[in-house]
């Protein structure tokens, strides 16, 4: 098991940083924590534990960093134009008197013609990303 040990520190921080940590202070009083846990070198010891804890998450999965942004942006793109794509449909097809729907509007907004469309939206998506 490792050591406790305390290293002292001297950080300096932004204004903005220190509005924030004398907020939670203020927060804390209010709910009847004491001066002892409730101090700007209490707090800030408290978020810097929670980053550290973050960073150490994130380096472990190294989630984001298997995935490049283009690759993000495909990701998202594709998702954004199947669903538009299926929800016209949808729309199209419930936006029909049953009695209007024939073999015409089935082929424009079915099941098939979807697919269809979604298998084109899979071709311009992994070409339009490859060539960038």
């Amino acid at each position: 098991m490792e050591s406790q040990k305390n290293y002292p520190m001297t950080l300096r921080v932004p204004f903005s940083i220190l509005e924030f940590i004398d907020e939670t202070i203020e927060k804390k009083l209010q709910d009847g924590e004491n001066k002892s846990t409730a101090n700007r070198t209490a707090v800030s010891l408290e978020m810097l534990k929670i980053g550290a804890r973050v960073l150490k998450k994130k380096n472990e999965q190294g989630s984001d960093q298997d995935i490049t942004f283009d690759e993000k942006l495909a990701l998202i793109a594709d998702a954004v134009l199947k669903s538009k794509l299926q929800i016209e449909s949808m729309f199209e097809l419930s936006f029909k008197n049953p009695k209007e729907i024939d073999s015409n509007t089935i082929n424009q907004f079915g099941y098939e013609a979807v697919n269809n469309k979604i298998k084109e939206v899979d071709y311009k998506i992994s070409h339009f990303f490859k060539q960038k």
